[in-house]
């Protein structure tokens, strides 16, 4: 009799698991929820959460809120499946729910759960399948004038980031438009498309593509292919401290016309990057990246291409940047060409 109830009972127990996974998908329909540690509550959609930041679209306002993680109590998103990683360089990949206690997360994953303290959320990632609701930016816009030089210059730059589960793609530019009475046009421009994976906990893999121009140094174009591996030395709530190396190919073309148009080499590239986030009144954000280029087809030669960026977020979506680069060339393509090159760039930015 026994056996028989436990042959009855059989198709229960091994359905018990699909009838709860059924139960999250059902309740996955609800809006999400935020509760803070001084009692409010709020509904709405999880946008993201990233350097100890939430960012929030609440139902009954028509603007998205942004709340420190210090500051809440539960997290629950059962909608959508995120991308959730922590500063100790853990992934998961799952629907988000009320933890064990307050100040917790539940992570449920395809196979398992876990729990996580909320201030050990590093960055969490909506895997929406539209493309557009993926993408995370900065742009930001400057104009200088000197009536005394009679000289006018437009900055531009911005920053896109677009993550997948195993890959983080990040698209930089900036653009430097000079205006005067015996140059008109680009002096400098920097465009590139990067590749970001992470692995083992504490390394990194980068692939890039390069394009530069820099009439101050004599490079009408150039065009670099780059592949490097690195450890992540640190990462944490405010600090991101990583480098790496590898090898690059470049296509180089001078801007003096009676020199060599163009020329190939191979070089050796090393990556330092680091990465100041500081919450609190004011929000600021130092993001500095350094990369020394050793060729190996020209004896010699090696270059600097350094650029520092300080963020300061004045409003919601609203930030004033200070950009400062320096450039060097021990032997730039073109002799009459100075060998270094630097400058300090004001401008007013948006992000979302």
């Amino acid at each position: 009799m026994v056996r028989l109830v436990w042959i009855l009972m059989l198709p229960l127990l091994t359905a018990l698991p699909c009838m709860l996974r059924a139960q999250i998908i059902t309740d996955s329909s609800s809006l999400d929820i935020i509760r803070f540690k001084n009692g409010d509550v709020l509904q709405g959609k999880l946008k993201q959460i990233q350097r100890g930041e939430l960012n929030f679209d609440p139902d009954i306002v028509s603007d998205i809120i942004t709340a420190k993680l210090k500051d809440i109590e539960y997290i629950r998103a059962m909608r959508k499946v995120y991308l959730v990683e922590t500063v100790y360089n853990q992934r998961y990949y799952g629907l988000i729910d009320y933890g064990k206690a307050p100040g917790w997360v539940r992570i449920y994953q395809a196979t398992d759960t876990v729990d996580l303290f909320i201030q050990d959320l590093d960055n969490i990632q909506n895997l929406d399948d539209d493309f557009w609701k993926r993408l995370d930016g900065n742009v930001s816009l400057g104009f200088s004038y000197s009536r005394n030089s009679n000289i006018g210059r437009i900055n531009a730059n911005h920053r896109i980031t677009y993550s997948t589960k195993k890959w983080i793609f990040v698209n930089n530019g900036d653009l430097m438009y000079t205006i005067d009475k015996d140059f008109r046009g680009i002096e400098k421009a920097d465009f590139t498309l990067q590749a970001y994976r992470e692995f083992w906990k504490k390394w990194f893999v980068i692939s890039s593509f390069q394009f530069q121009r820099s009439t101050e140094l004599g490079v009408r174009a150039r065009f670099q292919l780059a592949e490097a591996i690195g450890p992540i030395i640190i990462k944490n709530r405010m600090h991101d401290f990583r480098a790496a190396t590898g090898i690059s190919a470049q296509n180089e073309f001078s801007a003096d016309s009676s020199t060599n148009n163009s020329s190939l080499s191979l070089e050796i590239p090393l990556l330092v990057n680091y990465y100041l986030f500081k919450l609190g009144t004011p929000e600021l954000k130092l993001q500095a990246t350094n990369t020394l280029f050793y060729s190996l087809s020209q004896s010699g030669r090696w270059r600097i291409d350094q650029n520092i960026v300080l963020y300061w977020k004045v409003i919601s979506h609203l930030n004033i940047n200070i950009q400062v680069y320096f450039d060097f060339d021990s032997k730039p393509p073109s002799d009459v060409s100075q060998k270094v090159d630097y400058g300090a760039v004001f401008s007013v930015g948006y992000s979302w």
